[in-house]
């Protein structure tokens, strides 16, 4: 089994920061937004999204923008 590139703290960070977009704007972020605000390149925000929802923490919506919806609770601050 191969082993995941990914790293655990900074998934977790990627989806903090969209709970918090969630939160104040009603919507999901770009990944754009996610890629500035969480300091890795858009290829690798695609990779952890798709690591999100292998996980089930989110869910896209395909040709949708922001179309990221949250299917597990946030973490409380």
């Amino acid at each position: 089994m191969r082993k995941s590139t990914l790293d655990a703290e900074m998934l977790d960070e990627i989806f903090d920061f969209i709970c918090k977009h969630w939160a104040q704007f009603g919507y999901g972020p770009s990944l754009r937004e996610i890629a500035l605000a969480c300091y890795v390149s858009r290829p690798n925000v695609y990779r952890y999204l798709d690591r999100l929802e292998v996980e089930g923490r989110i869910a896209r919506e395909p040709g949708i923008s922001r179309g990221i919806i949250l299917l597990t609770p946030c973490p409380r601050p």
